[in-house]
């Protein structure tokens, strides 16, 4: 089995996101990101000034020759990868065409609009054409743009999500209630237009001393850690019914480790689009429970062989 890299290339599943995300191969081709994003929760686990990092490359390739199933890897988690340092060192471009060549598939995720430049543009098309890509542009809101001052505007970066010929899924992330939207049909009918796919929401969640701040759009809050420091938005009904409007307009919808998943009705990451293998989540147990009624204990590792 393959061990993380250090930070470049990582496989690294934690007690938080082990249980509920297919998505635990990442590639991190930049030690920062330059947008700032108010909420960004990977604030907690970076900090400095923003370099390449080039053994990125090399790790990938190296894992990337061996590899003899089709496991898909995010591109990135930490980071922008298709920051404006991209112009430049074109690592996140070299990580693709590298999957490209051993057929490995990325899930891009990114709130930049270079998708639609070139030569991203090219290559994720001819990615996709290989069944090799999903691409994920991730907004808070289409209206307001307050917390992501830095980050291209929501409707450039839906543009240029709509000029790429890939599975295209909306993040909305974070849900904000009454900042991302305040009616949740009047979103899904808004953003349909620009060829999304899919929707995979992840409601805010912050530290609890930030909750000043954030309590001027929601009042319902909940803990989302067991030692209590963490926090996120209640909002249950507003995801019922983001999901309804979904159904609406025949736009599949995920949720990143909220763990509803009756609502869901794809892989929250998008792996679905691609032919790929993935790791068995609490997903799976949960739908083995709602076609047998009830499950053993000893029978989950029959179950996930």
């Amino acid at each position: 089995s393959f061990q993380s890299f250090r930070v470049e290339l990582a496989i690294n599943p934690t007690k938080i996101i082990s249980p509920l995300c297919y998505s635990i191969f990442r590639l991190e081709p930049y030690t920062n990101c330059p947008y700032s994003c108010r909420y960004c929760y990977a604030r907690w686990y970076r900090s400095g000034d923003i370099k390449p990092r080039f053994k990125a490359l090399g790790m990938f390739s190296k894992v990337a020759k061996k590899l003899d199933i089709r496991i898909p890897f995010r591109l990135a988690t930490l980071s922008e990868p298709l920051q404006d340092a991209e112009e430049r060192f074109k690592l996140s471009f070299k990580l693709m065409k590298t999957a490209k060549k051993f057929e490995i598939p990325i899930i891009l995720c990114t709130k930049s609009d270079r998708i639609a430049k070139e030569p991203w543009k090219s290559l994720i098309n001819s990615m996709a054409e290989d069944n090799l890509i999903v691409v994920q542009i991730s907004v808070s809101s289409l209206d307001r743009n307050e917390l992501e001052l830095r980050a291209p505007q929501p409707e450039r970066r839906l543009e240029a999500l709509n000029a790429v010929d890939a599975p295209k899924v909306l993040r909305l992330q974070p849900l904000i209630p009454n900042y991302s939207f305040s009616n949740a049909e009047e979103f899904v009918e808004r953003v349909k237009d620009f060829g999304i796919d899919q929707i995979t929401t992840e409601p805010l969640r912050i530290e609890r001393n930030e909750i000043e701040f954030y309590s001027r759009f929601w009042q319902k809050w909940s803990s989302y850690s067991i030692e209590g420091d963490l926090i996120k938005v209640d909002v249950l009904e507003v995801l019922k019914e983001l999901r309804e409007a979904c159904g609406k307009y025949k736009i599949e919808f995920g949720l990143c480790k909220e763990g509803y998943f009756d609502l869901e009705t794809a892989n929250c990451c998008g792996m679905h689009y691609l032919d790929v293998e993935i790791r068995p989540t609490l997903r799976e147990l949960y739908k083995e429970l709602v076609k047998a009624g009830k499950i053993e204990l000893d029978r989950v590792p029959e179950i996930f062989g």
